[in-house]
């Protein structure tokens, strides 16, 4: 689905080039439920927003079913971001003069009944249809990141992309969306997510270690969740 073959990005400051990503090799398949890991300042966001096109890598490829989106032009790159791509962030901005419903809504260009359907079905599948008329300073923050992920899957993405999703959230709001992506993927939704914690990593079937610019681990993650997070323990013992 998305092959990241040789993907560096480097930044400049002056004269001095700081290295973020390294030859970056790397296959997101099908179905995977990929969770990212490293140190602050590795580069995951990094990682993540040249492989979504919101930035753009140094050199490299970023092949989606076998077009490289780095080489795509302006309306190609368009067409990718809001037709196959979604995306999930720690701060998920709301229009605080909308409802939530009308802002999980604003994530179609068509505002017909059929779009009104699917927001109202996606916020039911979320467990926030109880705050379709409230306003983002109405609702909780776990209310609206499930408002947020209903936001994102209103154009049915191929991939769903989310940055440090639970990283605001209280452990009760965090086990919730961490649910509702585990649904989502056992329904066949793709996910490539960048954590900071190993309990949540331990929610996903594919497990990446970025140090030094570059994956040291691609784990399968096959068990149940505690024998995912024991995993992960044991790895973070022999790398530390």
């Amino acid at each position: 689905m998305l092959e990241i073959k040789s993907l560096s990005k480097s930044y400049n400051s002056g004269k001095q080039v700081f290295p973020v990503l390294k030859n970056v090799n790397v296959d997101i398949k099908e179905k995977d439920f990929v969770m990212i890991m490293g140190e602050s300042g590795s580069g995951k966001s990094t990682f993540l927003n040249c492989i979504s096109t919101l930035d753009t890598p140094s050199s490299g490829q970023v092949c989606f079913n076998n077009k490289d989106m780095v080489k795509a032009s302006f309306s190609q790159i368009q067409s990718f971001r809001m037709n196959d791509v979604s995306f999930v962030f720690q701060e998920n901005v709301m229009i605080d003069t909308l409802t939530m419903f009308e802002n999980v809504m604003m994530a179609s260009l068509e505002h017909h009944n059929d779009v009104k359907q699917q927001a109202k079905e996606l916020m039911v599948s979320m467990r926030v249809d109880h705050v379709m008329d409230k306003f983002p300073s109405q609702v909780s923050t776990g209310e609206r990141q499930r408002c947020a992920i209903a936001r994102a899957l209103m154009n049915k993405p191929a991939i769903l992309f989310a940055d440090e999703p639970t990283a605001a959230l209280n452990p009760m709001f965090a086990k919730e969306v961490m649910d509702i992506f585990t649904t989502l993927n056992e329904q066949g939704q793709t996910i490539v997510m960048v954590t900071h914690s190993l309990k949540i990593a331990s929610y996903g079937n594919r497990f990446l270690l970025l140090q030094d610019g570059t994956f040291s681990v691609d784990e399968c993650l096959s068990g149940t969740r505690h024998e995912n997070h024991e995993r992960l323990l044991e790895l973070a013992r022999d790398i530390l």
